[in-house]
C-alpha cells in the first residue's frame, strides 16, 4: 500500500514522497489501526473515477440523515427495479455505473445544523452517461431524482483532458456541487471580491494550459464552444459554430497595432479578469476573436487597453493645483444643515 501511495504520489505531483512522510503513514497501514481504512478508500476512489459524471439531485432527505438510511438508498439502487428504470437505454442494454461515490457532511452554517448528500456515478462512457442522464431527468417517475452532468468541472476547458485531481477534491468538498457549479456557471452576478476569485479559480484549466499560449491558442476552439456548463448534455464542437461565434463581430484592425507592442501577461488568459467568460463571449471587450493568434490577441489588448494613456505621466490628482478645488469646512457645514432644514420642513 505504501508504495502504491509513493507511486501516486510522484505520477500526481511529478516528486518522490518525503521521507519524513514514512514516518506518519506507515503506522496506519498496518494491521487494523484507525485511518487505514479511510486512506485505502481514498485510493480506491481516485483510481475508479471516471470523466463521464452524474451528481444525483433532490435525494430525498430520510434516505441520508442517518448511516442505516443510507444504507436503504444503496440497498433501494441495487434493486432490479431501479436499474431497469435508469440503466437501460432504448435498446435494452445495461449503462450501469462503473463507481459510485458518496460524501456525507454536516453543514453548519444553517441555524440548526443539516445533514447533506453528495452522490456522485461514474459512468463508462459518454453514451452511458447521456443515456442515464435522460432517464433521470423524465418527470413521468414518482421519486423526482434529477441528473446533473458534472463532467466539465473535470476537464480543462482548452484542451478537454481530464484533471483527476480536480475531480477528486470536487467530489470531496464539503459544500453542495450543485451549487458550486451554478455560481461558477452564473456570469454577470456582482459577487465580493473574494467569492469571485474563488469562482474564477474553480473553472477547470489544467496546468499545461493554464502557463502556455501555445496550448490555449490551439485548443482555443473548445474555449469558445464551452455551452452552458452543467446545463445542457452536449456541446457543439464544429468548426463552422465557431466560425458562427467568430462572425457575429468582425476581426479587430491589427493594421493600427504596432508591431513592437509588449505584452504585460503571458498568456491570452491572464487578459480577462472573468477567465473564460469573457474571452468566448463576443460581446465582451476581451472577447478572442477566432481569426487572431494568441499574439495577435494579446498586442491587441494591450493596444486597446493602453493606447492613449500614457502610464508615465503623473496622477493629476497629486497636482498641487489640485488644492486649489478643496472645499471649506465652513461651506460644507452650512450646506449640511441647509440640507437638515430642508428635509424638516418637508415632513
Amino acid at each position: 500500500m505504501y508504495k502504491l501511495l509513493c507511486q501516486l504520489f510522484l505520477a500526481i505531483t511529478g516528486q518522490n514522497l518525503p521521507e519524513e512522510a514514512f514516518d506518519v503513514i506507515f503506522p496506519f497501514l498496518q494491521g487494523k489501526r484507525k485511518g487505514r481504512g479511510d486512506i485505502g478508500l481514498g485510493v480506491t476512489d481516485y483510481s475508479n473515477i471516471t470523466p463521464h459524471q452524474i451528481l444525483l439531485c433532490d435525494i430525498p432527505l430520510q434516505y441520508y440523515q442517518t448511516w442505516e438510511q443510507f444504507l436503504e438508498l444503496k440497498k433501494k439502487m441495487s434493486k432490479k427495479e431501479f436499474k431497469n428504470k435508469y440503466y437501460l437505454d432504448s435498446a435494452g442494454k445495461r449503462c450501469k455505473p462503473s463507481w459510485e461515490s458518496k460524501n456525507i457532511w454536516v453543514d453548519r452554517t444553517y441555524e440548526k445544523p443539516m445533514v447533506c448528500l453528495n452522490y456522485i456515478l461514474y459512468m463508462k462512457s459518454e453514451h452511458d452517461k447521456r443515456v442515464v442522464l435522460n432517464n433521470l431527468n423524465r418527470n413521468e417517475y414518482d421519486d423526482r431524482l434529477r441528473g446533473i452532468d458534472i463532467s466539465w468541472a473535470s476537464s480543462c476547458i482548452f484542451c478537454g483532458d481530464f484533471m483527476r485531481l480536480s475531480s477528486y477534491k470536487l467530489k470531496n468538498q464539503k459544500k453542495d456541487i450543485e451549487e458550486t457549479c451554478t455560481k461558477i456557471n452564473k456570469y454577470g452576478v456582482d459577487y465580493n471580491d473574494e467569492i469571485a476569485y474563488k469562482i474564477r479559480m474553480g473553472v477547470p484549466v489544467c496546468g499545461l494550459c493554464r502557463n502556455s499560449k501555445e496550448r490555449q491558442e490551439l485548443y482555443r476552439m473548445n474555449l469558445l464552444s464551452r455551452g452552458d456548463w452543467g446545463e445542457t448534455f452536449y456541446h457543439e464542437r464544429s468548426e463552422q459554430f465557431h466560425r458562427d461565434v467568430g462572425d457575429l463581430n468582425p476581426k479587430p484592425d491589427m493594421s493600427k497595432v504596432p508591431k513592437g507592442i509588449k505584452p504585460h501577461w503571458d498568456t491570452p488568459l491572464d487578459y480577462s479578469e472573468m477567465s473564460y467568460w469573457n474571452l468566448s463571449d463576443p460581446f465582451s471587450d476581451d472577447f478572442w476573436h477566432p481569426d487572431l493568434t494568441a499574439d495577435e490577441y494579446m498586442r491587441w489588448m494591450e493596444h486597446s487597453r493602453f493606447s492613449g494613456i500614457n502610464l508615465d505621466d503623473p496622477d493629476p490628482l497629486d497636482d498641487d493645483l489640485y488644492d486649489q478645488f478643496e472645499e471649506n469646512e465652513e461651506n460644507v457645514v452650512e450646506d449640511v444643515v441647509e440640507w437638515m432644514i430642508e428635509r424638516l420642513e418637508e415632513q
